[in-house]
């Protein structure tokens, strides 16, 4: 008689199992009832939550995993938020530092000023090394 591929339950012959067919199709039911059963016990019940049960622990990774999500996505968001609202802050400060203070090589501007000095004072700071160099020299 042939059999089924993944658990070789005996089924009935097409034309061949006279007076056997019954038997054989009521013990295919019981190998399948047998076998469903098994999966059941493995599984258990969802809401089983004492011992726990492998199915109540997948539905909670399954409700972890959502809540998971859902976070990222929030977190994602607020990040986003923030960054737009740092940037945009920050563009409006240099706008507002550069109309204040102007360009550097704009005469006459706050930053071209700026780098006059700082042009003269190192020129002064050099000078007056040079100075002290030579009055502990002589």
């Amino acid at each position: 008689m042939p059999t089924t591929t993944n658990y070789s339950i005996t089924l009935p012959t097409v034309g061949g199992s006279k007076n056997t067919w019954g038997s054989v199709l009521n013990d295919a039911f019981t190998v399948l009832e047998q076998k469903t059963y098994d999966v059941d016990t493995t599984l258990g019940d969802v809401s089983d939550s004492a011992t726990p049960s492998l199915a109540y622990n997948l539905a909670q990774a399954a409700t972890n995993a959502s809540t998971a999500k859902t976070n990222s996505e929030t977190a994602e968001s607020v990040a986003n938020k923030l960054v737009n609202t740092t940037l945009t802050t920050l563009t409006s400060r240099v706008s507002t530092l550069e109309a204040t203070v102007g360009a550097v090589g704009t005469t006459g501007s706050v930053a071209d000023d700026a780098r006059t000095a700082k042009t003269n004072a190192a020129s002064a700071l050099s000078t007056a090394q040079s100075a002290l160099t030579y009055a502990q020299t002589n």
